[in-house]
């Protein structure tokens, strides 16, 4: 079930979250993934990554929580190309992460504060902090695919940007 409805909804969370960097994208964004055209690879790959980070879990967690940050970016490249092949998904978050992953977690050990603050009102401070997660991850992934353009790991033909009238 979540392969197959939640997973598309996290890919149509982050073009909601990409498109509102530079337009006023709509909330209605989120569903994205379900009318692009290529529900079943989106799924498809959600649930391979899922699976990998499952199965290197077993190995005393620590490989399934290295393995969480290098596949970082598949959300993403999913929701800025929903058609790529899956190896190669796998192969451009695997390269835009390298040398990166100690960054990303770090930059989500800072939010621990914020987490503890929104404890303080009962929960209630996460539905404001959650976007602001959400967005400060979207800008890492803009700067790690900006990376990724000037080294030739992809090309604007596939991971093209995030405009409102695509797809």
């Amino acid at each position: 079930l979540a392969a197959f409805a939640l997973c598309p909804i996290l890919v149509g969370k982050n073009r909601y979250f990409m498109e509102h960097r530079g337009y006023r994208a709509e909330l209605g964004r989120i569903f994205w993934a379900f009318d692009c055209g290529h529900y079943l690879n989106v799924a498809k790959i959600m649930f391979l990554m899922s699976l990998k980070i499952f199965l290197w879990s077993l190995l005393f967690i620590i490989p399934g929580i290295i393995k969480s940050y290098e596949y970082f970016a598949i959300p993403y490249i999913l929701a800025e190309n929903p058609g790529i092949d899956s190896r190669r998904a796998f192969e451009i978050s695997k390269q835009m992460t390298m040398g990166e992953k100690f960054d990303i977690w770090w930059l989500g050990i800072t939010f621990i504060g914020w987490h503890l603050l929104a404890l303080l009102t009962c929960g209630i401070g996460e539905l404001f902090l959650a976007p602001y997660i959400k967005a400060t991850d979207a800008e890492v992934y803009s700067i790690l695919r900006d990376k990724a353009h000037e080294t030739g790991v992809s090309d604007f033909v596939e991971l093209p940007g995030f405009f409102p009238s695509r797809f």
